[in-house]
């Protein structure tokens, strides 16, 4: 598994107004500096092609690609939804990227419903179609470009739940959609990781990899907090300080034979974002550095489990490594 990181770490265009942003090329200043050499596209990079380019080369940087809300639910906005995912497509792969990042585009009422979706409110079937064929003609199109479509299970949408996710991969064609796995979004949704990766593991084409805090989580329900509460309350937590079960969640993704990119996110922080971007990465390079090969981790879960045998739970009930 190699690991990039995203904008998001730094400048996050849900809460625009939680900490000034760190304004471009300063932004890929400090991605060098937190020890990355990959990362996404941002709202706030360079939109010239050749600037870009040159920006990240001179900093040893690698384009992944770019996320992008599309209402593709929508029927009647579908065909124009689609021409403007593959513009957004072209210009990362024009960019040296090769991932176009698709999630719904979800709604105010969505919104304000993270974490605490009501099921009555989900998708009609004329909407999954629409979504679906969205997608599918996505991938046919951007694929013979050497562009990969993978779907963005984003809490605030129409695809949050772990049933709206799983339908939505069942529905879509593995050919032409992969998985991008957001493991934080998918338990602030509701959903369980563990579970979704034994039924899916091998759609998963790309990973956001985030912990989740239960305790703001519950906060976040019980008041029927909107996403962007939530996210100025810190909901994301460093690597391995919440409930997404990290450890667990980078062995599946070990023992499913996935050898792509772990993108690491924390949509918020009241720390200093670079210093946090940088520690996420040391916690999960020794993650991966104490897990064995695919071959040798299959055989050990054949009864304990190994990254239970290499964790112990610290006073604090958090694995220490």
């Amino acid at each position: 598994m190699r690991i990039a990181t995203a904008p998001v770490n730094w400048n996050n265009a849900d809460v625009t107004d939680y900490r000034p942003w760190t304004p471009y090329p300063v932004l890929l200043d400090e991605m060098v500096a937190a020890g990355y050499s990959a990362t996404e596209w941002g709202m706030n990079m360079e939109k010239n092609v050749a600037w870009l380019r040159e920006d990240l080369i001179t900093r040893k940087l690698q384009l992944l690609g770019g996320f992008v809300g599309l209402e593709l639910r929508n029927p009647d906005k579908k065909s124009a939804e689609v021409q403007r995912g593959i513009e957004l497509a072209t210009f990362f792969r024009d960019s040296g990227a090769t991932y176009l990042i698709v999630a719904d585009s979800g709604d105010p009422r969505r919104l304000s419903e993270a974490g605490h979706v009501n099921p009555a409110g989900g998708l009609n079937d004329e909407q999954w179609r629409s979504l679906r064929d969205g997608l599918n003609e996505l991938g046919n199109r951007l694929g013979p470009q050497g562009l990969k479509v993978v779907f963005h299970n984003h809490v605030g949408t129409y695809v949050e739940t772990q049933d709206e996710t799983a339908r939505l991969l069942d529905e879509t064609d593995p050919q032409l959609v992969s998985w991008c796995f957001d493991c934080g979004h998918l338990v602030y949704g509701g959903g369980d990781n563990l579970e979704m990766l034994e039924r899916y593991g091998n759609r998963i084409g790309y990973v956001h990899i985030k912990d989740l805090d239960k305790s703001i989580l519950e906060q976040a329900k019980t008041h029927g907090w909107s996403f962007a509460q939530a996210l100025k309350s810190y909901i994301f937590a460093p690597l391995g300080q919440g409930a997404a079960r990290i450890p667990d969640v980078v062995e599946k993704l070990r023992l499913a034979d996935y050898e792509g990119w772990v993108v690491i996110e924390q949509d918020t922080t009241p720390g200093d974002p670079t210093e946090t971007a940088r520690k996420n990465r040391e916690y999960l390079e020794g993650l991966l550095a104490h897990l064995p090969p695919p071959a040798d981790l299959r055989s050990s879960t054949m009864g304990r489990s190994a990254v239970e045998s290499i964790t112990e739970p610290s006073s604090s009930g958090k694995a220490s490594l």
